[in-house]
């Protein structure tokens, strides 16, 4: 799901959990997961998601946002 993407991208270093590779990794319950935003409230978080960990750092902890923030642009075929 994610190394295709990654690999058509150029994006090494991305897209399978291996040493020395950058972890993005999101924990979801697919029973449960739905988008919240709307026109009207851009930014409302979803739910049934738990975790998430972007480039190794914990960004969503039990649902709630760390207030991390690890996230950047990547460039193509830049090693990461």
């Amino acid at each position: 799901m994610t190394s295709f993407p990654a690999t058509r991208f150029g994006l090494r270093g991305r897209g399978t959990l291996a040493d020395g590779q950058a972890a993005d990794i999101v924990v979801f319950d697919p029973a449960t997961v739905r988008a919240q935003a709307t026109w009207e409230q851009p930014t409302a978080t979803p739910v049934g998601i738990t975790h998430v960990v972007v480039n190794g750092t914990l960004v969503v902890n039990d649902g709630r946002h760390t207030g991390a923030a690890p996230g950047r642009a990547l460039p193509r075929g830049v090693p990461i």
